[in-house]
């Protein structure tokens, strides 16, 4: 009986441990497409983590890329940011320290003053940014918007600055007759050479340097930028058979090849100014005022004049000139629009020493008041200044900015232009 009990119970034990072990394989299959499953899941939400942040990226990378200029430009040459200052007095007049010379130029929403030692940047209020001991023998300047060119002339060395931070040094390995900065952050470097007449270097905003041009028996007289970052337009001087050559070229600075165009004016011509913008190339000469075609340097018009040439300022929309007529004793500011033909002339005092044309208005200075006319020399209103002896002006927003023996003072401006209503009567 025993052995029977055994026997049976034997049977029961074995049909269970194949239950438990049914159990057992089922519960393996289960758990492991659970954790198949869970694995899976895991996977899909480390690939949708790394989607939101890519896309955040390229979003971030995008917003940057459109807002460069205003994201980069405060922080460009802040480890080179100068802070030398002579004064820490704000408001005018600006007292000019002792120099042989001063020169003025306006830098964007701020101005510039070069001496025979120092170059000083100012703001609208006149407080000053910087006075930088530059070392230079023969300084000059050129601006643009953002940029402030130094230059030794007859040296080896140019600086690039914004208004107050040193962009760059850069030293030449043949004197510098030259040089210029466009509002698209160019460099043009135009020295002499035993070889050439004249050899032309582009540097970009980096000192970087990004083209040459030699010239075998031209003088480059002025370089212009139009803007675009990509073109240059060269104003030469050169003689054949005893008379004087006056060219103008177009290069574009991502090609070795020839020019684009070049525009040959044979009138014992001296090229005095050089203005360039994506549509027109204005050139002003000694006895004439040309208007190019940007594109195909096509001549739009010319404006021959006589006397002799005193001073000029050129705009995008208009260009003035200053003359004096010997043979009738006349001094006179006429006014040209883009295409060179006349808006306006008016007789102004011997005693003018600086204008300036831009889309308000034509400034006259005469070193005792501040005339202010329309575009056709037709309506004037007469500002007083504080001292006599003014040489230089230049417009800022609503403000004129006189460089006199002593000082540099502000005049705010009424409008030059016509009222609406009176443009339509």
């Amino acid at each position: 009986m025993k052995i029977l009990e055994s026997e049976e119970q034997r049977v029961k034990d074995a049909a269970e441990a194949k239950e438990i072990k049914q159990a057992m394989n089922a519960g393996s299959k289960n758990n492991a497409t659970d954790l198949t499953k869970y694995r899976k899941k895991k996977k899909r939400s480390k690939y949708i983590v790394r989607l939101l942040i890519i896309l955040a990226v390229v979003t971030v990378f995008a917003v940057v890329w459109i807002n460069a200029d205003k994201i980069f430009e405060p922080l460009r040459g802040i480890a080179s940011k100068v802070e030398t200052k002579t004064s820490y007095d704000e408001g005018f007049p600006v007292e000019l320290p002792g120099s042989a010379r001063y020169s003025l130029m306006r830098t964007g929403e701020g101005f510039t003053l070069l001496t025979d030692t120092y170059l000083y940047s100012y703001d609208t209020d006149g407080a000053q940014i910087y006075a930088l001991k530059h070392g230079y023998n023969n300084p000059e300047l050129s601006t643009s918007e953002k940029r402030i060119l130094l230059f030794d002339k007859s040296g080896y060395n140019f600086s690039l600055y914004s208004r107050t931070s040193l962009m760059y040094k850069k030293a030449v390995d043949d004197k510098i007759m030259y040089a210029s900065v466009g509002n698209d952050n160019l460099t043009a470097v135009v020295t002499r050479s035993d070889r050439y007449s004249n050899i032309l270097y582009i540097y970009d905003d980096g000192g970087n340097w990004k083209y040459t041009r030699k010239f075998a028996d031209e003088n480059v007289i002025q370089v212009s930028m139009p803007g675009d970052g990509e073109h240059i337009i060269v104003s030469t001087l050169s003689s054949l058979n005893g008379d004087i050559i006056t060219n103008i070229y177009k290069f574009s600075i991502k090609s070795a090849d020839g020019n684009i165009w070049r525009y040959t004016f044979r009138n014992n011509s001296l090229p005095c100014g050089l203005y360039s913008d994506k549509e027109n190339v204005i050139a002003v000469c000694d006895n004439t005022v040309l208007s190019l075609k940007s594109a195909d340097g096509t001549l739009s018009g010319s404006f021959p004049f006589s006397g002799t040439l005193r001073g000029l300022s050129i705009s995008p929309e208009y260009t003035a000139i200053l003359c004096n007529d010997i043979s009738s004793s006349r001094h006179t500011v006429t006014v040209l629009d883009a295409n060179a033909a006349e808006v306006g002339t008016a007789n102004v005092s011997s005693n003018t020493v600086d204008i300036l044309a831009d889309d308000s208005g034509i400034y006259v200075l005469d070193g005792t008041k501040l005339r202010i006319f329309d575009h056709t020399m037709t309506d004037e209103n007469d500002v007083a200044v504080e001292n006599e002896g003014y040489t230089e002006l230049i417009r800022i927003g609503g403000s004129a900015f006189m460089l006199g023996y002593r000082n540099i003072d502000k005049t705010e401006l009424p409008s030059a232009k016509k009222p609406e209503a009176q443009e339509k009567e």
